[in-house]
C-alpha cells in the first residue's frame, strides 16, 4: 500500500476486479433526454419543499417546482420543459415513497428567463442568495444544501475544493474537471468570495493527472488558487481524511473544518455554484458514471428525475441477469430494488452488478484477525461496534465513538467473515441519535 497521510484506508487500485470494470473514455460525456422526469421534491439533507405547480401547468427548464418556507432544505426545479401529467408519491426502491412532480418532456429545453449580474458585481449576501434560488445542494453525495454552506458563521481562510473522486469506478469529478476547467476555476472564484477566503486548494488524486494538468493550467494566472496532488487511497474523498492529507491536522472532533477556519466543497458543487451566477442556470442536470454490468459503461449527463431503467436502456441494456443495483459509490452507495427509482441530485454513480459478479455476503463468526481495526481511517474498533449493536449495548456503543463512523465501508470490504459491519455501526448510529433526542 502506498505512503499517505492518514492511518488506515485502502488502496482499491489493487482490486482487479474493481480495475477491469471502470469506464474507458471517461472524458466523453453523453447527454440522455428522457420522455418524462419524475422529480422527488426532497434531494437534500432538511425538510420537504412545497410544491407549487399544479397538474396541467406548463413549466420551463430550471422553473422552481417546490420551495422552502423555512428551515433547513433546498429548492427543486424542472430538469426538463414540458407539462406536469402528475404529482405523487413514488417508491424510491429503499423502503419508502418520495412526493415527486413528474414532467412529459417536450423537447424543447425552453428555459426560465434568468437575469443575473456578473460576478464582480455581487457582494457575498447576494452569491448566497443566488446559490439559495439555485437549489444547489453538495454534489459529493452529502446533499446539504450549499447556501448554507457558504453562510457560515465561522471565519474562513482557506477553501479546500474536493476533486479526490476515491469512490471505485467513478469518474463523474474526474470527467467534471478535465472537460470543464474554467468553470471550476470561476466557481473556486465564487465559493472564495462568498466566505472571504484569502486562499484556495483544489485537491485531485494523484491517479488523475489529466485532470490536475488541465486545473494547473487553469490556475496558473490566479496566485491564491493551487492544485495539490493527494495519494489515491479510499476512503480520501472524506471530508475528514482530506483534511488531514491537506493540512496535517485532524477535524476537530464533534466540530467541523469549519472551527478552524478551512471550508470543504466537492468541485461539481462548485461549478454548479458558478452557474447559479453566471448565467443564472438552477441545478438542474449533472453527471452519472454508468459502470459495472451494463452492456456500455459511460459518463451520462442526466436531468433530476431521470428512471434508472430508462437511464441503463441508454446504455445497452443489462450485461447479465442483474443482482444488485448501487446508487453512489460501490463503498457508500446504497442498494435499490426498483427500476422506477428516479436518479437526483446525489446520483454521482448507477453501478450494476449481475448474478455471476455479486459475491455471497452471507456472513461468518468473527476470527478477531483486527483487519477492520487497521483499515478504519477513523481509528475506531468496528468489530467492537458491531458486537456492542447486537447486544443492544447502547452506552458502551457511544463511549466507542460510535457517532464518528464515516461510514465509508472499509472494514466491511475487508472483512474475511463477510461481517455486516458498516451497516451495524449505522443502524447502531441511528439509535444513539433517537436516544438523545428522547
Amino acid at each position: 500500500m502506498e505512503k499517505h497521510d492518514f492511518k488506515g484506508g485502502i488502496d482499491l487500485h489493487k482490486d482487479q476486479a474493481l480495475h477491469l470494470r471502470g469506464i474507458d473514455d471517461y472524458k466523453r460525456v453523453e447527454r440522455i433526454y428522457p420522455k418524462k422526469v419524475y422529480i422527488p421534491v426532497q434531494q437534500h439533507i432538511g425538510g420537504v419543499p412545497e410544491v407549487i405547480v399544479e397538474v396541467g401547468d406548463e413549466v420551463y427548464l430550471g422553473q422552481t417546482i417546490a420551495k422552502m418556507d423555512g428551515g433547513l432544505g433546498a429548492r427543486a426545479h424542472a430538469s426538463v420543459s414540458g407539462k406536469v401529467v402528475g404529482i405523487q408519491e413514488i417508491d424510491q426502491g429503499q423502503g419508502e415513497e418520495m412526493l415527486c412532480v413528474i414532467i412529459e418532456n417536450d423537447f424543447e429545453e425552453r428555459l426560465a428567463e434568468e437575469h443575473h449580474e456578473p460576478i464582480e458585481a455581487l457582494d457575498r449576501e447576494t452569491i448566497v442568495q443566488r446559490v439559495e434560488a439555485a437549489g444547489v445542494v453538495g454534489l459529493g453525495g452529502a446533499t446539504f444544501p450549499s447556501h448554507v454552506k457558504l453562510n457560515p458563521r465561522e471565519e474562513i481562510h482557506t477553501c479546500i475544493f474536493n476533486g479526490a473522486e476515491c469512490e471505485p469506478l467513478l469518474m463523474a469529478d474526474a470527467a467534471l474537471m478535465a472537460t470543464q476547467g474554467e468553470k471550476l476555476l470561476k466557481g473556486c472564484k465564487v465559493v472564495m468570495k462568498a466566505v472571504d477566503a484569502k486562499e484556495g486548494i483544489i485537491a485531485i488524486e494523484d491517479d488523475k493527472q489529466e485532470a490536475i494538468q488541465v486545473m494547473r493550467e487553469w490556475c496558473k494566472d490566479t496566485p491564491n488558487l493551487s492544485v495539490r496532488e493527494v495519494p489515491s487511497i479510499y476512503p480520501q474523498g472524506s471530508t475528514e481524511m482530506l483534511f488531514k492529507t491537506v493540512t496535517g491536522r485532524e477535524e476537530p472532533y464533534g466540530g467541523s473544518t469549519r472551527h478552524v477556519g478551512y471550508l470543504v466543497i466537492n468541485v461539481a458543487t462548485t461549478v454548479a455554484v458558478y452557474e447559479a451566477i453566471e448565467p443564472g442556470i438552477p441545478l438542474s442536470h449533472r453527471i452519472c458514471s454508468v459502470v459495472g454490468d451494463v452492456m456500455k459503461q459511460k459518463n451520462v449527463y442526466f436531468p433530476m428525475g431521470t428512471m434508472i431503467e430508462e437511464v441503463i436502456e441508454f446504455c445497452g441494456g443489462f450485461n447479465g441477469r442483474p443482482s444488485k443495483i448501487i446508487t453512489g459509490g460501490f463503498m457508500m452507495g446504497k442498494t435499490v430494488d426498483t427500476l422506477n427509482a428516479s436518479l437526483t441530485k446525489s446520483a454521482n454513480g448507477l453501478i450494476v452488478i449481475n448474478e455471476d459478479h455479486d459475491e455471497d455476503m452471507t456472513p461468518s463468526p468473527c476470527i478477531k484477525c483486527a483487519r477492520c481495526v487497521d483499515v478504519c481511517p477513523i481509528g475506531l474498533l468496528p468489530h467492537q461496534l458491531e458486537k456492542n449493536y447486537l447486544k443492544q449495548n447502547w452506552a458502551r456503543l457511544e463511549k466507542l465513538y460510535v457517532e464518528s463512523c464515516i461510514n465509508c465501508g472499509c472494514c466491511t470490504y475487508i472483512c474475511p467473515a463477510r461481517r455486516h459491519l458498516a451497516e451495524h455501526i449505522v443502524a447502531g448510529q441511528k439509535i444513539i441519535k433517537e436516544r438523545k433526542k428522547d
